[in-house]
């Protein structure tokens, strides 16, 4: 009695053996093609699947699979490992997302600096250290400045002082007013028209003298708030002219904030100023005829 090959249909003549596709086995693994569409197909436990071959070259073919008896389909090498690097990139995905909430969890518990750090940071980049002998010194100097706030004093200061207002008192930041400093130029000009011997000169450099001999080189020239605290003093400086004038070339710095400055050279009287004054205009005495 004759038989059909299961994989080919081909008539095996009753040895069970066909010429095309060899011995009947249920056995799993590559058979040739029984479709002829590829050079082979995988076979499980005598079932052929999706799974074909040229040469070493494997793919899928499910519309030849299923127009044999039994089809299995399989699912594809390449899909298990899509599926496997897919599911390995989520994992280290997830890892890393974990691990950078975790990192920021862990910074958002640090305690934040003290005051005190970012303050004397602001200070050496502004360059405005090195007007305190110490870090304590700059600090006590902040502290101190927002305490006169505290107390009622008016909300302005130096740039040192806003920035210790802006780390340890911010609340009065917004209204503080930085007061401005100007370098303030002078000219004190002794005269002597008559000739009476009111200069000594030697032709380049000049002095007072007789009425006049405390005025000279080493005459202070001092600025004082309304209320007489010191805000500036320099010396008048060497005179420049002959025995008719001599003129003395001076300068200052100073600070607004003040009602009033009130400048003096020697004991040759006293000069009231405003900011604006001295800012615009500066300082210029004349003694004598």
């Amino acid at each position: 009695m004759s038989k059909s090959c299961p994989y080919c249909g081909a008539d095996t003549g009753g040895s069970g053996t066909c010429a095309r596709c060899g011995r009947e086995r249920s056995a799993t693994g590559w058979r040739p093609d029984p479709t002829g569409r590829h050079e082979g197909r995988y076979y499980v436990t005598g079932h052929p699947t999706n799974r074909v071959r040229e040469g070493r070259t494997e793919s899928t073919d499910p519309t030849g699979g299923r127009q044999l008896p039994d089809y299995v389909g399989l699912p594809s090498r390449t899909g298990i490992r899509t599926t496997w690097l897919a599911t390995g990139i989520t994992t280290a995905v997830v890892v890393m997302v974990t691990a950078v909430a975790w990192a920021m969890l862990v910074e958002g518990r640090k305690s934040p600096p003290p005051p005190e750090t970012g303050y004397l940071a602001v200070l050496k980049d502004a360059g405005l250290f090195d007007q305190f002998n110490s870090d304590a010194n700059a600090v006590a100097h902040g502290r101190q400045v927002c305490r006169r706030l505290e107390d009622g004093e008016p909300q302005q200061g130096l740039h040192a002082d806003k920035i210790a207002v802006d780390a340890f008192c911010p609340q009065f930041s917004k209204g503080f007013h930085v007061l401005e400093t100007a370098t303030v130029s002078g000219v004190f000009v002794l005269k002597d028209s008559a000739g009476v011997g009111a200069i000594a000169s030697d032709g380049a450099t000049c002095e007072g003298a007789d009425g006049y001999s405390d005025v000279g080189g080493d005459t202070p020239v001092t600025v004082k708030s309304g209320n007489g605290e010191i805000l500036a003093d320099t010396p008048l400086g060497p005179g420049r002219g002959g025995t008719a004038e001599c003129q003395f070339a001076f300068s200052f710095p100073v600070t607004e904030g003040q009602e009033r400055y009130v400048v003096s050279i020697g004991r040759r009287g006293e000069f009231i100023y405003t900011f604006e004054q001295l800012r615009a205009r500066g300082v210029r005495v004349l003694l004598g005829d």
